[in-house]
């Protein structure tokens, strides 16, 4: 038999087996599809033969490897499926036990009630020695470790549980369309697509199962929802007051360690103090001298034992705010990404904004830490001096040889001996103290990063999520009943047994701003005198100078000063009161003063026979119509100052304010109407500067912005926005001042220096004239003679 004939009749065979086998394949890929049309899925012992089958062929072709890839997806869509289920079991197991942990849980929590008393507790502490009470603070701190672990997972399950529905929601709307897209593929409804493969067909019917067995674990979970969610909030109660007597427990025993120490301490420092010498030997002037040495060092040793306790209170204390702050980091950002644009994630932030850790108070070590090494460097070197006590105790007694036996000679070694002893506990102090001043500055560092870190992404979150409703038809229907239910729920309550006693002592805080309100409305008239002074200067050329505007101009600032002062002393006087709307009103009174200083500087300015008629030379009627202008701006301004205080201080308010949202939509609609006249007028000043034409533009045209931001919901976002806006205001209305200011001036100089220049060519015109009259004289003079 030739080679090529061999080479035939090989390549025969193998056709042969190939054929056989797709036929096998196929025969099995119909059994299995037709295992589906009854509902049953293959087990994935059957998709694996068929896989390991195919995957024997060396050389595969093009509907070969679809098949060998639906085979493998087929696989990993069974697996998913038991994955699932699985789950759902799982599920299943912990909603049925879920009553049963509420119960450990509540029993576990009212335990927590009958725990021994702080004096019994103190008792039971007195009577342990210093390791074992400083084994105790260990374990309790690992303890404390551990709850705060357990709150923070607790925490972030609830996080979970609570934003539960909405994923559920989203999760089954999703699965619900993959499943109909999947039924109109297996039953031919696509138009334009080809016949599905058996196996493909296998592929979508274990895909589709996937998504029912998906859809019932999203239902099962919603079901248990509520269980789950009490379960997590008892436990966490739980959890959050065991923290709390962990916490309190930790302090009592810091307590007895402090002491113990203390106790130790001031015993080694009387020892060192008192040592068993005779009264003669301790009569000795060296002696006396070396024992005084001692006593200092023991007096320095009970400061830095206290100060030791003082940095082991403090590191706790931060590192417990540290704990609390990155799970409020941690907690956000899952509130952030998955409640991302609804009402109930801006509930949670302004809630988490008025609760954040704050790191304002925190001393800063790095001083402390350098002063604890120079002084353990000190002590150091103390003791180095004091390693061979012969050599150094001979030393001191060099020049004093008359007062030195042999009893002096062994009181000094038992002096230098104990203030080695003294050393050394100083040392270990100072050591330990480092070594929490290191870890205190650590922790004070991270929370302070964190604390930053949060308030940034709450100052960013707040800013850009919607606070209230929009203001839509719904919200109108709403309206009647919402505000009657805010109306009712507005509540101002004074505690009067607190009260009265406040109101004396802000009374006399606020005495000094009424003397002054008083003292300036006292010297008005010799103001208003001393300001028409001013003004009857102003065109003369002797007596008008360039300081004469800022003069006036700062007298109508005085003159706004006393209602400005009296509104300061009025929210003072509230501020302590104690009403709960106190520190509302205390900032409110703070902005109206502020409020009242510009616009009032303002009405003082365009009175008649005011500083702009007599300075800057305005037309009466214009200060007139401008006078008008800001009335009817300042009064719409009011009702912007006084919720956007409260958007400051008290974001959780805006939450349901009805009357606050239509408010401020009705006064931004006023402020448009109002603005847009005087922006108008600017642009048809021909007179007007292009950086004064765009600032006026950009000021009327915010005003319809926040009217449309306020109607989309974004309530907080408007009144933040609106503070900045008012501010804007301000600083427009002072460069206008300054601007007309330094006009005024520069025409002054401009006057001045023509009159001089006026003046110097009169003299110089006197001056040529004289010497004319001068040389005609001579020559007459010559005329004559001749």
């Amino acid at each position: 038999m030739t080679m090529l004939q061999l080479y035939n009749r090989l390549q025969h065979l193998v056709f042969i087996t190939i054929s056989f086998l797709i036929i096998m394949l196929s025969c099995q890929s119909l059994a299995f599809a037709r295992g589906q049309t009854n509902g049953d899925l293959p087990s994935k012992a059957d998709v694996q033969n068929q896989l390991d089958t195919l995957n024997k062929q060396k050389d595969l072709s093009a509907q070969d490897k679809l098949v060998q890839q639906d085979l493998i997806d087929t696989l990993a869509t069974l697996e998913k499926i038991e994955r699932v289920k699985d789950e759902t079991v799982q599920l299943r197991q912990k909603v049925a036990q879920a009553p049963e942990k509420m119960r450990q849980a509540t029993d576990a929590l009212n335990a927590l009630s009958d725990v021994n008393s702080d004096d019994e507790m103190r008792k039971t502490l007195s009577t342990l020695s210093l390791r074992q009470l400083e084994l105790r603070v260990a374990q309790v701190l690992d303890d404390l470790q551990n709850s705060q672990s357990d709150l923070a997972a607790y925490n972030s399950q609830l996080v979970s549980l609570q934003t539960q529905p909405e994923r559920v929601q989203n999760a089954m709307y999703t699965a619900s369309q993959q499943i109909q897209q999947i039924r109109n593929r297996l039953d031919g409804n696509n138009v334009g697509e080809a016949a599905l493969r058996p196996s493909q067909q296998v592929l979508l019917q274990a895909q589709q199962a996937l998504l029912n067995a998906q859809i019932d674990q999203q239902r099962k979970s919603l079901e248990g929802n509520t269980v789950l969610q009490d379960t997590l909030q008892k436990q966490r109660d739980y959890v959050t007051a065991n923290s709390n007597r962990l916490e309190h427990q930790l302090q009592l025993l810091q307590e007895a360690v402090n002491s113990k120490r203390l106790t130790l301490t001031e015993k080694t420092a009387q020892e060192a103090i008192s040592p068993d010498e005779t009264a003669r030997i301790q009569a000795n002037p060296l002696v006396k001298q070396e024992l005084d040495i001692n006593h200092q060092l023991s007096q320095r040793l009970i400061v830095a034992t206290k100060n030791g306790n003082m940095l082991m209170q403090q590191n706790i204390k931060v590192k417990n705010w540290l704990d609390r702050a990155l799970q409020s980091e941690r907690n956000i950002k899952e509130q952030i990404a998955v409640l991302k644009g609804s009402l109930l994630l801006s509930r949670i932030l302004y809630q988490q904004q008025q609760t954040l850790p704050s790191a304002d108070e925190l001393e800063d070590m790095t001083n402390r830490i350098a002063d604890l090494r120079l002084e353990q460097f000190e002590i150091n070197q103390q003791r180095d001096a004091l390693f061979q006590s012969n050599a150094f105790v001979d030393k001191l007694e060099e020049g004093h040889t008359s007062e030195v036996n042999d009893e002096v000679h062994d009181a000094l070694l038992q002096v230098v001996e104990m203030r080695r002893e003294l050393l050394d506990q100083l040392n270990k102090q100072l050591g330990n103290q480092l070594m929490m001043a290191i870890n205190l500055q650590i922790n004070q560092q991270q929370l302070m990063s964190v604390s930053k870190n949060l308030k940034s992404i709450l100052t960013q979150q707040i800013f850009w999520v919607n606070s209230n409703r929009p203001m839509g038809w719904d919200w109108l229907k709403a309206f009647p009943q919402t505000l009657k239910e805010q109306f009712s729920a507005m509540k101002i309550t004074v505690n009067w047994q607190k009260a009265w006693p406040a109101v004396f002592i802000a009374f006399l805080a606020g005495l000094p701003l009424l003397l002054i309100a008083s003292l300036i409305r006292w010297r008005l008239k010799w103001l208003k005198a001393y300001q028409q002074k001013l003004a009857a200067a102003v065109g003369s050329l002797r007596n008008d100078s360039q300081l004469n505007t800022p003069k006036a101009i700062l007298i109508d600032l005085i003159r706004a000063l006393p209602v400005c002062l009296i509104i300061l002393a009025l929210g003072l006087i509230l501020l302590t009161m104690q009403l709960n709307i106190s520190d509302l009103l205390w900032a409110f009174s703070k902005k109206l003063a502020l409020f009242w200083l510009v616009f009032g500087l303002c009405w003082k300015v365009l009175e008649k026979e005011g500083v702009a008629i007599r300075h800057f030379g305005m037309p009466t009627q214009l200060t007139s119509h401008w006078r008008l202008q800001i009335v009817r701006i300042s009064l719409a301004l009011l009702p912007l100052h006084f919720w956007s205080v409260v958007a400051e201080l008290s974001p959780l308010n805006l939450m349901d304010d009805v009357l606050g949202q239509a408010v401020i939509f009705l006064n931004l609609l006023v402020i448009t109407l109002l603005v847009w006249p005087l922006c108008r007028e600017s642009w048809r000043d021909k007179e007007s500067h292009g950086i004064r034409l765009v600032t006026v533009t950009i000021l009327s045209i915010i005003p319809v912005a926040l009217m449309v931001v306020t109607a989309t919901g974004y309530f907080y976002t408007t009144l933040r926005l609106a503070g900045r806006w008012i501010e804007t205001v301000y600083l427009v209305i002072i460069w206008n001042l300054l601007y007309q200011t330094v006009l005024r001036g520069l025409s002054v100089a401009a006057r001045r220096i023509a009159w001089r220049r006026a003046l110097a060519r009169r003299q110089n015109l006197i001056k040529e004239g004289a010497e004319g009259r001068g040389t005609t004289g001579r020559t007459h003079h010559r005329a004559g003679a001749n």
